[in-house]
């Protein structure tokens, strides 16, 4: 077993971009590397998910699930959203080894079918300018919303929330608010010179249904307790932000279909045609076609490029391909005419919890 003093300087290169915003993720990663029989747990982690920050979301949801019984292991006591004084991260492995080992055969069932879906809502304030830019572009028609990866469905009442953002070095706020005030403040802060294209009021949605393997239920307590176990231990304001906006989902639960979205599409896109005239199509996702077979992402494309033939598609889409290189996510607009892809735009680079965010295009939307 890996000392707990550990060095993560020395280890520093191996620790995913993904880890770097809890140092005790990272100070545990670094440890698992040094410990075979940890890392071979990790290792169930089904292929083309972030298996880095899955193992530790699955075991967040375990001790989660222990303090809501009553029980409290020792590791714990190093989880800044569990107590008010944590321990120092560096002393932490030893009572998650024990915490992890504890709970070794639950793990080994519950690793190979696990998956991230993580309802980052901070995500919207990326995707709104390009909402914005879909609705001028499609002649400010209402918006028939279609979400892949979508989760709990949070993301598909973006309409529901307020924005706030933040030129960096600037005192004077940009607001967009929708007709009433929010409980879901989200903020988000402007890097670079460009402004991106952000509405005086919000556009209109005509519709909105989101597809995912497995939706997670803001009325289901296992759920919620899965998309609190998605949140890193140290960011306190992404557990208040997803409690605000639980207190808006849980009144109106958003509308998401489960399964394959290569068998579900069809049927969503054959039922919004008989509206074409009247509403502009825009699909969209986050962080959730790239953790699938590049062969789902594929047949995707292709039933929007078809689909195309009768109306404008657009898509929008918030992810970060490492394999090919991204140092950062990206916000890209992909429009589909006539059957086929027409054009490419990479709109932004951002964080992967939402904020800051760099617009990249120039000129109006």
């Amino acid at each position: 077993m890996p000392a707990a003093s550990t060095n993560d300087h020395d280890w520093g290169k191996n620790i995913p971009s993904t880890l770097r915003h809890s140092p005790l993720y990272r100070h545990l990663h670094v440890c698992i590397e040094q410990d075979p029989e940890i890392a071979s747990l990790r290792g169930l982690i089904a292929p083309h998910q972030p298996f880095h920050v899955l193992f530790f979301t699955v075991i967040n949801y375990l001790l989660l699930r222990e303090q809501e019984e009553g029980r409290e292991h020792p590791f714990a006591a190093f989880h800044a959203y569990l107590t008010p004084m944590p321990l120092p991260v560096e002393e932490a492995y030893p009572a998650f080894r024990d915490f992890v080992l504890l709970h070794g055969e639950e793990l080994r069932q519950l690793l190979p079918h696990a998956r991230l879906q993580t309802n980052e809502v901070a995500r919207c304030a990326n995707l709104l300018p390009a909402f914005e830019m879909v609705f001028e572009r499609g002649g400010r028609k209402p918006l028939a919303l279609v979400e892949i990866g979508a989760s709990a469905g949070f993301n598909l009442y973006w309409d529901r929330y307020d924005y706030t953002y933040h030129k960096t070095n600037c005192t004077i706020p940009v607001h967009v608010t929708g007709n009433v005030p929010s409980p879901v403040q989200i903020a988000c802060t402007l890097q670079g010179e460009l402004i991106p294209p952000l509405p005086a009021s919000l556009p209109e949605v005509a519709s909105r249904i989101g597809i995912d393997l497995t939706p997670r239920h803001c009325q289901n307590a296992n759920d919620v307790r899965w998309l609190r176990a998605c949140i890193w231990p140290e960011e306190r304001w992404r557990y208040d932000l997803l409690d605000a906006v639980l207190a808006v989902a849980q009144q109106d639960p958003p509308p998401v279909l489960a399964g394959d979205a290569c068998d579900v599409l069809p049927g969503v896109l054959a039922d919004l045609q008989a509206r074409a005239s009247h509403e502009t199509l825009c699909l969209y996702h986050s962080y959730a076609l790239q953790q699938g077979p590049a062969a789902v992402r594929e047949r995707v494309f292709d039933l929007l490029a078809a689909h195309s033939q009768t109306r404008d598609v657009y898509r929008i889409s918030l992810e970060w391909n490492q394999p090919r290189g991204w140092l950062t996510p990206r916000l890209e607009l992909f429009t589909y005419q006539g059957g086929k892809q027409t054009q490419e735009e990479w709109l932004a680079g951002c964080d992967v919890h939402g904020s800051p965010m760099q617009w990249l295009v120039t000129g109006k939307s």
